[in-house]
């Protein structure tokens, strides 16, 4: 059962409401014309946004425009700060765009895993170029001019990766085969599977014989088969046997050039 007071009547305060008024005295149709007109707009926005994520998409080539999302978010969150919202989706969107460049231009195939992180470290930083036309052509007429050098660096990013006594006075050789460590991760269990930096290394180095043959370099990972076979032995070494001596030669003029002092004339 309720109480008395409980059962009390609020005496509300209606000195603003005209008599027969259901609600106070306000302007409700300006309130319910801005709501319409904000939802309107707000729809409005949604689809514009929408023609957008699909242009920046078609322009990165890419399935998903990742961070296009949070790039809307915080620009909604810095309403007041324009110049900073536009410079974020700028900077996502360029950085997709430089590398679906590199990749369709072949300019990725001449580089080495390393030179890979180094180009997605520049295009991920702060001084990233803004995508224009000026800026594309001079970086590819750079890059075009540059290519051989680029390749060949490639060439010793390899070599210096699979040398492991690399800085002693006896290197490892690019010869019938060599040995290297590191090329794979070995369980508890006794299972054992390439190391991500292992793949990557043995992706290089089967590039590296495709170009030197003047062969496109596939799409798919390479690694061991027609170039090179890999032996495992449990104490953590692996030994790369090359098949193709001809290709070792061409390589090791590459590392002699760059080195000359490391490499004997034949190997």
């Amino acid at each position: 059962m309720l109480n008395e007071q409980s059962t009390a009547v609020v005496d509300l305060d209606i000195n603003s409401q005209r008599a027969g008024e259901v609600i106070p005295s306000v302007a409700i149709d300006r309130i319910i014309a801005l709501r319409e007109n904000g939802l309107k707009q707000y729809a409005e926005a949604l689809d514009m946004l929408n023609c957008a994520r699909k242009l920046l998409l078609a322009a990165t080539g890419g399935e998903y425009l990742y961070g296009f999302e949070l790039c809307v978010k915080d620009a909604v969150s810095w309403a007041d700060q324009p110049d900073r919202a536009e410079k974020a989706i700028k900077k996502s969107v360029d950085g997709k765009i430089w590398h679906r460049l590199m990749s369709e231009t072949g300019m990725f195939t001449l580089m080495s895993g390393k030179q890979r992180d180094e180009w997605d470290r520049q295009t991920d930083g702060e001084d990233m170029p803004e995508i224009t036309l000026d800026t594309v052509l001079a970086t590819f007429e750079q890059l075009h001019t540059r290519k051989n050098d680029t390749f060949e660096q490639g060439v010793i990013d390899v070599f210096r990766s699979l040398s492991w006594d690399y800085r002693t006075n006896n290197p490892c050789k690019f010869g019938k085969k060599i040995i290297v460590s590191r090329l794979f991760n070995t369980y508890s269990s006794g299972y054992i599977t390439f190391s991500i930096s292992g793949r990557s290394t043995l992706d290089d180095l089967a590039k590296v014989f495709y170009l030197l043959e003047g062969r496109n370099v596939p799409d798919h990972r390479v690694s061991e088969g027609e170039y090179f076979s890999l032996r495992y032995f449990k104490k953590g070494t692996a030994h790369i046997a090359f098949n193709r001596p001809e290709l070792v030669e061409k390589m090791n003029d590459i590392v002699a050039r760059h080195y000359p002092s490391m490499l004997p004339a034949r190997v």
